[in-house]
C-alpha cells in the first residue's frame, strides 16, 4: 500500500489519481486484479466528467496502469496493475523537447507526416513496443527515416534514447 501511494500518485494527476483509486478499490481492494463497471457509473464515483474519464483511461493505459476491455450496452472490464511510475534518475516535468523539435523543418515536417499517417492499431503496437512513452518518437525516427537521415541524427537520437 506504501509504494501505491510513494511510488505512484505523485505522478499522477488529481483526475488520474481518482478514477485510479477508484478503480483500484472496486478491483484490488476486493482482493482482484479487474472489475467491471459502466463508464457512466466510474465517472459518477471518480467526480469526473464523461469526457475528462475518457482522457484520464487514455493516460493510465499509456503509463500500463489499467487495461480496458470495451464494451458497449454494458459494463466494461478494467484490469488494474500496480507499478512504480517513480523516476529512476531525472523527474520528467515535461519541460523536454521532443525529438522531432530538435529536427531541421524540412525533416521535423516529414516525421511529423509519417506520425499522423499511423492508423491508431499501428500507433498502439509502437506504443507497446516501445515500453516507455519518450521512446514512441525514437521508434518512428527509425521507421520512417531512411539511412541517411537516421545517420544525420544518430548522435541526437543516441542522447534523446538515454
Amino acid at each position: 500500500m506504501h509504494d501505491l501511494f510513494d511510488a505512484l500518485l505523485p505522478y499522477l494527476t488529481p483526475s488520474e489519481q481518482a478514477v485510479y483509486l477508484r478503480l483500484w478499490r472496486l478491483s484490488r481492494g476486493e482482493g482482484k486484479d479487474h472489475c467491471a463497471i459502466r463508464y457512466k457509473d466510474l465517472a459518477k464515483l471518480a467526480h469526473v466528467s464523461r469526457s475528462t474519464l475518457k482522457r484520464t483511461l487514455k493516460k493510465l493505459i499509456q503509463r500500463k496502469l489499467v487495461k480496458v476491455e470495451w464494451y458497449t450496452k454494458r459494463a466494461s472490464v478494467f484490469t488494474v496493475y500496480v507499478r512504480q511510475l517513480s523516476p529512476a534518475k531525472t523527474i520528467d516535468l515535461g519541460l523536454t523537447p521532443k525529438l522531432y523539435d530538435l529536427f531541421e523543418e524540412e525533416d521535423r515536417s516529414l516525421f511529423l507526416s509519417c506520425k499522423r499517417s499511423l492508423s491508431p492499431r499501428e500507433l498502439k503496437e509502437i506504443e507497446e513496443d516501445a515500453g516507455d512513452p519518450r521512446m514512441v518518437d525514437v521508434l518512428i525516427f527509425r521507421r520512417a527515416f531512411g539511412p541517411e537521415r537516421q545517420r544525420k541524427y544518430a548522435a541526437l537520437v543516441e542522447r534523446f534514447a538515454r
